[in-house]
């Protein structure tokens, strides 16, 4: 059977111990009985080890039985070989490192080798204490090891799982955090597309009567924003979570920027927030998105800075709006399992082509820095648009 096939390596071990017994049996002492009978026990013994990974408990049986108690039963002391205490020491911690029962492995071998002892010299309780110490020791040798490598397994195993549940939770971070922008976003755009369909309406109502063609693309603009109006609150039940409600007021702006830092204020920090350029030009979304920035940032220096100040900085010009906050605490410690933290911050600043750079300052403190491009259409309005 291919699964009792015993490792090459372990195969050659045999091999060699085998003839090394052999030899030394044959060149040495006359053990004055017949090396016949000495040799095939032995040599059933060496070659038995090649399979001490296999079958730990069997070859430790017939090892210690055909290279201790034969021996014995002959009259002749096995410890005289060399090659017998290198194999028997060999299976033992074998035995302790691979068998299923390590217990029972431990205890044929102590009473295989005092009946070795016994049926050589009689019950000689020194002899046996001493023969018990080293195949004890042997056997311990291999549970140690066992229980080392089993420790740095489960270790392994251990640091394997917690890098994969920390994936996993980033994973479902980004996802969360993208489906919270999706539901703002909607809330945005729904909004938009109703206050198109309302002035289409209203536009339509002012023609003359002799205006067909155009009461007509007015009253396609109508059907179109009121049938995408209708799929958009159907999506708006996809993306709600079961415990969330209709949003009770439209998502806030950088408008309302200075009531982030009420909280703060009155934690004692004293927090300052100056904008620079016309908040106006920025399109909904991205108004949104860059408030959800701050607020995170200033929600961070909250829970984890134990700052005294917390200055933000916001610049809006024709091509970008560029985000800052800065505190003067310590600005280390890690986003807290589970939370949104960065990753939020993160995906709001890519989704709209920005970039965000976070982490301690050299001075001290932390700083948080958000560029968020706006579109040129959004600076350029087609001519002729009525204002």
């Amino acid at each position: 059977m291919p699964g009792w096939a015993p490792r090459p390596v372990d195969l050659v071990a045999a091999v060699i111990l085998t003839l090394a017994t052999q030899l030394e049996l044959w060149l040495g002492p006359d053990p004055g009985t017949s090396r016949a009978v000495l040799a095939v026990a032995y040599g059933i013994g060496t070659i038995t080890a090649a399979w001490h990974r296999i079958a730990p408990l069997t070859t430790v049986t017939v090892c210690v039985t055909v290279m201790a108690v034969v021996p014995g039963a002959l009259g002749v002391d096995p410890s005289a070989s060399f090659g017998w205490l290198v194999t028997l020491l060999a299976v033992l911690v074998s035995a302790g490192y691979h068998s299923h029962r390590p217990l029972l492995t431990l205890a044929i071998a102590l009473v295989l080798v005092a009946l070795s002892i016994v049926v050589e010299k009689g019950p000689v309780v020194a002899d046996i204490a001493y023969a018990w110490l080293i195949i004890g020791g042997a056997w311990l040798a291999g549970r140690t090891i066992a229980t080392g490598a089993l420790r740095a397994r489960l270790s392994d195993e251990h640091a394997r799982r917690v890098e994969q549940e920390a994936h996993w939770r980033a994973a479902a971070a980004v996802t969360d955090e993208r489906l919270r922008i999706a539901r703002e976003l909607h809330d945005l755009t729904a909004h938009s597309i109703s206050v198109m369909t309302l002035h289409a309406s209203g536009v339509r109502r002012l023609l003359r009567p002799d205006q067909i063609p155009e009461r007509a693309a007015l009253e396609a603009v109508e059907r179109t924003g009121r049938e995408s109006l209708a799929e958009m609150h159907r999506l708006l039940g996809v993306l709600r979570s079961p415990i969330e409600g209709v949003r009770p007021e439209p998502p806030p702006g950088l408008a309302r920027l200075d009531e982030l830092f009420d909280p703060a204020r009155l934690a004692g920090v004293q927090a300052t927030v100056r904008v620079v350029g016309d908040l106006e030009q920025l399109p909904p979304g991205l108004d949104l998105a860059a408030y959800r920035i701050v607020q995170e940032a200033v929600t961070n220096v909250l829970r984890h800075a134990s700052a005294s100040r917390l200055d933000c900085l916001v610049e809006v010009d024709d091509a970008a709006v560029r985000l800052e906050v800065v505190d003067d605490g310590h600005g280390a410690d890690p986003p807290e399992p589970g939370g949104h933290g960065h990753t939020g911050m993160r995906e709001r600043a890519h989704m709209y082509g920005g970039t965000l750079d976070l982490g301690p300052r050299p001075s001290g403190g932390f700083e948080v820095t958000a560029v968020l491009p706006i579109p040129v259409a959004v600076n350029q309005p087609p001519a002729g648009a009525v204002s």
